[in-house]
């Protein structure tokens, strides 16, 4: 069941982030590196989730839990880069502020908040299986 969820939060989240990508193309904005680098680890992480629930392997969950922990972390350096962008002169908890920052921007804070939704149950799956 853990692992379900993990797939339909993941599959949900990947939806959101193409979304927000579109926005960016059509703004014919540059999407930086790291957007790609996010973006990929979001697919090839999936594809080791769904080769684990077909096959029931400990070593693909822990993989695929692997490459989403890497791909949260580049969305959440992404989070904090852009903040600290548009706001180069601030002090104290950047990663606070750029959370709250959020709060103004539907999508990307639906975005940010699926991530544990798929990261929590995907942890628990790969303990499961293990």
């Amino acid at each position: 069941m853990t692992a379900t969820i993990a797939l339909v939060a993941w599959v949900v989240n990947i939806v959101v982030g193409l979304v927000l990508l579109a926005r960016v193309l059509r703004a014919r904005r540059q999407v930086p590196p790291l957007a790609w680098y996010h973006f990929a680890t979001a697919v090839i992480g999936l594809g080791f989730w769904i080769a684990f629930m077909a096959a029931g392997s400990a070593l693909l969950a822990w993989t695929g839990f692997a490459v989403l922990t890497l791909h949260n972390t580049l969305g959440d350096t992404m989070l904090v880069r852009g903040w600290r962008k548009r706001n180069p002169d601030a002090r104290g908890i950047v990663y606070f502020r750029a959370v709250m920052s959020l709060l103004k921007r539907p999508l990307p804070l639906a975005h940010a908040w699926i991530a544990p939704v798929a990261w929590f149950p995907a942890l628990a799956a790969a303990i499961i299986s293990s």
